[in-house]
């Protein structure tokens, strides 16, 4: 891997703009995650981004990719990405340094580019990881890269360096089998399965979300209990409310269902969505065979969805648990800093 460039002054900054969070890195390896649940406070977004820039200054530039256009509180991804591009130019222009946007193709946009290129830069974060992925990690061979997020899965093709899939957008991706929705924290347990076994008895889940994979891989030690409320019902992140959550999606609660019970529950729900994301895998490989030997590249914080045989590589392991949480934002960074990317 290519070393980063140190500036000892100003910082260059990347930002993963999502649905439920922000998430930053610069080119001194520091790193931000906060959580910002768009849906509810897209007005507030410009606030939050100046706020959470004050813990790396000096800036040189703001460097930025998206998903979160898709949040439902706006009609449609253009609007969504005008929105998140003015409000990121709003934060750019209260620190005084410039701002691009990341496109899929590679592609650097200006604010007012971006804002008539939004079918171009709307949901471009996972191409960034995948170009960083091929120019820093993995540069020759056959590769797949896999990150799994707290809402989405991407499986990306990447052929001797270069991403492979020629889809762009979010219906094309879904087609494909390279996007999956199906993430480790925010995937509500109804979408994921319709019934539960319980007491010898195959029992109808509620179609309500009561409970989500956050709780699912909670309960099976896959993540631990925190202080946060970012729960489905708002209540505590631990154990006890976890169980009593996913007790819900069959109508029983903490009083008849116990912790070990609610971990049999949490287990079939699991391997549900590992099977979402492993068929999603095998609709790729009808247009992309050859990833059935590629070596496999792992990003995000639920490669416990991952199932196979692969010969695989953790981004955590080569980069540090931080900055591969933030990886679409590190990636950013990456790409400007080699040049690898063209201005519009």
């Amino acid at each position: 891997m290519t070393p980063l460039r140190r500036s000892a002054d100003n910082a260059l900054v990347g930002i993963d703009i999502g649905g439920a969070n922000l998430k930053y890195a610069d080119n001194q390896g520091r790193t931000l995650a906060v959580d910002f649940p768009l849906w509810r406070k897209s007005d507030d977004l410009a606030k939050q981004l100046i706020e959470d820039l004050r813990s790396f200054a000096p800036l040189e530039r703001l460097l930025v990719t998206m998903t979160g256009e898709l949040a439902d509180c706006f009609l449609d991804r253009g609007i969504g990405v005008r929105h998140i591009v003015d409000h990121a130019n709003q934060a750019a222009d209260a620190v005084g340094v410039p701002l691009s946007i990341y496109g899929v193709g590679g592609r650097w946009y200006s604010p007012s580019q971006a804002r008539d290129e939004s079918d171009h830069v709307a949901a471009a974060n996972w191409h960034a990881l995948a170009a960083f992925t091929g120019l820093d990690i993995e540069s020759d061979g056959l590769v797949l890269l896999v990150d799994i997020g707290s809402t989405t899965s991407d499986l990306i093709p990447i052929r001797d360096g270069k991403v492979a899939t020629e889809a762009v957008t979010d219906f094309d991706r879904l087609c494909e089998g390279s996007l999956v929705y199906v993430g480790g924290q925010r995937t509500p347990v109804c979408a994921l399965v319709d019934r539960l076994h319980i007491e010898g008895r195959s029992v109808p889940v509620m179609r309500e979300v009561f409970s989500t994979m956050d709780d699912v891989r909670l309960l099976l030690g896959f993540v631990k209990p925190s202080a946060s409320c970012e729960t489905a019902d708002g209540s505590p992140r631990d154990l006890f409310h976890s169980a009593n959550r996913l007790a819900r999606m069959v109508g029983l609660g903490h009083r008849e269902v116990s912790l070990e019970s609610a971990g049999d529950l949490a287990l079939q729900v699991h391997q549900a969505a590992r099977k979402a994301v492993h068929d999603g895998l095998e609709r790729l490989k009808s247009d992309y065979p050859w990833i059935a030997n590629a070596r496999l590249v792992l990003s995000g914080h639920a490669d416990d969805l991952v199932s196979g045989n692969f010969d695989a590589v953790s981004l955590s392991a080569l980069l540090g648990v931080d900055l591969s949480r933030c990886a679409p934002a590190y990636a950013l960074v990456r790409l400007w800093e080699a040049n690898a990317c063209v201005a519009s």
